[in-house]
């Protein structure tokens, strides 16, 4: 098409072929903008499977969407990298060490042989239970879940608990202080070869229920749930026996959000690497380009055909330059960071703990992770009485219970330096000492036989008392007044700095 050709167009055929060319300048630049920007926000897990409007409605009614909610929380633990460890946090924080206790005590005098025997049986029981292993499960579920639910199996040396799906199971009763529940025994519709894995109790109650006419029984649908007599059911919050929701659910909303800068900050990264070249067009006064269409068409396809990924073309017919999309500010840089932290404070747990936060004294995150260590030490108690349920069921001649110590990875020191002192003054405390050093009541009594009576250690090997403070001469002491750490104290923000820079040593 001619230059004079395009002068004698009418005002119809000048907007037809404006449009051909506004469509044309513009091809290349939004070929890559759609395909590299726009689609490459979709990329989160996250959002593949929940939309944020759908979150949103369930946090409203939370109690009418608890199952929706649970298997949010088990989605987002397993794709969110801090909720996971978040939610193990409270699980591993506890040391789980503990001790047997002896309980009921009697006015007369026992019989010393029947009381070892009912001890070492009860030791042994709480060896074969494997607490610290069955309890982190436990935990770590409660808090990610809102409940726990679990059946035990055990046979004379060993002992597990197989969790069950919270979705089919309920709260029901409450039995010396500890939650029992029910199942619901549909769980099991079209799924009846489970049914030998969950033992003989519970494929009579589904032929209860469902009856069977190979053995001429007729089904009962008022026993559609089966309380499992050994159920252990653990609760995050023990007040609302009905509802169950996960511990950090108003936190998911918070997951999103540092998905959200995520996606953002990486979406401006492949801004800043983006450029726009802009090919300048003549036109006519009448702002018609001179060049007919096909030509243009023919160049515009030419460069664009030898552009690389990440560089748009247009054509115009204004002075244009090439122009980038990079920004440097600060706040936009932090964005990801600033919710992350949000996250953890909205959690209540100090980022600091997670490798962020501003805190740096030791003593500051004492204190921070004392909340904390209140939720793991109220579901730890929950196991405690599940268990000592357990022992009183054996009717032993003497009783005893199982004690687990408030002992944190934090505070492991404290309670120890606290109990040593304790044995200083003639309390009763060898046992809770060893516990409190990690080793169980059955670890304590086979090293001390083992030591003592097999190997003779004290007698042949050891003859001489281990070298220590309480035993070096005075000539030997290096003066100076006993470290806080030797006095189970922390350290405020002045002397933690001091410790960092070795200002005593100077």
């Amino acid at each position: 098409m001619a230059n004079t050709e395009v002068k004698d167009l009418t005002e119809e055929e000048r907007e037809k072929v404006m449009t051909q060319y506004t469509q044309l300048l513009f091809a290349n630049l939004k070929k890559n903008i759609v395909q590299d920007l726009i689609n490459d926000r979709n990329e989160s897990v996250i959002y593949k499977k929940y939309k944020k409007e759908e979150i949103v409605k369930m946090l409203e009614s939370p109690q009418r969407n608890e199952d929706k909610i649970r298997e949010l929380s088990n989605f987002i633990y397993l794709v969110s990298s801090h909720y996971r460890r978040l939610v193990d946090y409270y699980s591993t924080i506890l040391l789980y060490n503990y001790l047997v206790v002896p309980i009921k005590i009697s006015t007369k005098k026992p019989n010393k042989t029947k009381y070892k025997e009912s001890y070492y049986y009860t030791i042994n029981e709480c060896e074969k239970y494997n607490l610290r292993h069955e309890s982190t499960k436990a935990i770590k579920i409660a808090i990610r879940d809102g409940v726990y639910y679990g059946i035990p199996y055990e046979t004379e040396d060993s002992f597990y608990i197989k969790p069950f799906d919270a979705k089919y199971a309920r709260i029901s009763t409450i039995e010396d202080g500890a939650f029992k529940f029910s199942v619901d025994l549909n769980y099991f519709n079209g799924k009846t070869y489970l049914l030998p894995m969950y033992g003989i109790d519970f494929q009579i109650a589904y032929e209860k229920y469902k009856g069977n006419r190979d053995k001429g029984l007729k089904g009962d649908k008022t026993k559609r749930w089966y309380e499992p007599p050994n159920g252990i059911c653990i609760k995050v919050d023990e007040s609302d026996p009905i509802y169950s929701l996960p511990l950090f659910c108003g936190l998911l909303l918070d997951i999103l959000s540092i998905e959200d800068y995520k996606m953002l900050q990486k979406s401006k990264a492949e801004n800043d690497n983006y450029k726009v070249l802009s090919a300048k067009m003549e036109t006519d006064e009448d702002g018609v380009p001179k060049m007919d269409f096909p030509t243009a068409q023919k160049y515009y396809g030419q460069m664009a055909q030898n552009l690389p990924l990440g560089i748009g073309l247009l054509m115009s017919p204004f002075d244009m330059s090439d122009y980038s999309f990079q920004t440097s500010t600060a706040s936009e840089r932090n964005n990801v960071t600033e919710s992350i932290n949000t996250f953890w404070q909205g959690a209540g747990t100090s980022p600091a703990l997670f490798g962020g936060g501003n805190i740096s004294s030791s003593g500051a995150i004492t204190l921070a992770v004392k909340p904390d260590e209140a939720i793991a030490f109220s579901l730890l108690q929950q196991i405690e009485r599940f268990f000592n349920k357990k022992l009183k069921l054996m009717n032993l001649p003497y009783s005893f219970k199982i004690q687990f110590l408030n002992q944190s990875i934090f505070n492991s020191d404290e309670i120890a330096n606290r109990i040593s002192k304790a044995a200083d003054k003639g309390m009763p405390v060898k046992m809770k000492y060893s516990s409190v050093l990690g080793l169980s009541p059955s670890d304590t009594l086979g090293l001390t036989y083992l030591e003592e009576d097999i190997l003779e250690l004290s007698n042949k090997v050891w003859k001489n008392t281990l070298i220590s403070s309480n035993t070096q001469s005075v000539s030997n002491d290096e003066g100076g007044r006993p470290t806080n750490s030797e006095q189970g104290k922390t350290l405020d923000d002045t002397g933690q700095q001091t410790v960092d820079n070795d200002g005593n040593d100077r």
